[in-house]
């Protein structure tokens, strides 16, 4: 081969066993987290229960990130990036070990979630760890009073965090209507 030209990386394709493990683990975080939503998604096919399940667990994980009074504001901001920078590379094909991530490509792959919604669902926790006041009355410590300033910042934190969800759920429904997207 010349000095000129590299070969293209090759796409990983998990075995059944790890992605098994990976919608396990997806699975646990939900239902450890968020019994209404694992209760909900039980009446759901058991492909279908699996992607919601990773879907939540990755924002599961970057909610977690977002809410850690115990980390510095930059971190959080570092660490969510470093998140969404590791599910681009699941995404283009790079192996991982994070079974979160695994099963979420798998799902989105599988329910052809197009990625600018799932990168959308991590923007809006992003949005979370914007330079604010400490909550003297926050229900959970060192919260930060995060105020958009106008409406359309309002407007675009709530489309992100649950607009977005319902738009990826569509898709792993089976819902192809063209009247329900933006």
């Amino acid at each position: 081969m010349s000095a000129g030209v590299q070969q293209a990386p090759l796409q990983f394709s998990a075995t059944s066993s790890q992605l098994a493990v990976a919608y396990s683990v997806c699975r646990s975080i939900t239902r450890s987290a968020a019994k209404n939503f694992y209760y909900a998604f039980l009446v759901l096919p058991r492909a279908k229960r699996e992607a919601l399940y990773a879907v939540y667990a990755f924002m599961r994980g970057c909610d977690d990130i977002a809410d850690d009074p115990a980390v510095p504001l930059q971190e959080r901001r570092n660490k969510l990036a470093e998140r969404l920078a590791r599910l681009h590379r699941a995404q283009a094909g790079e192996s991982t070990d994070d079974a979160v991530l695994l099963a979420l490509t798998d799902a989105q792959r599988k329910y052809r979630i197009p990625p600018e919604l799932l990168d959308q669902l991590a923007f809006g926790t992003m949005m979370d760890v914007q330079d604010g006041e400490p909550w003297a009355d926050a229900p959970a410590p060192h919260a930060l009073a995060v105020q958009y300033r106008t409406f359309e910042d309002l407007y675009e934190y709530c489309y992100r965090v649950a607009s977005i969800v319902g738009l990826v759920c569509i898709r792993v429904f089976g819902y192809h209507d063209p009247a329900a997207e933006p």
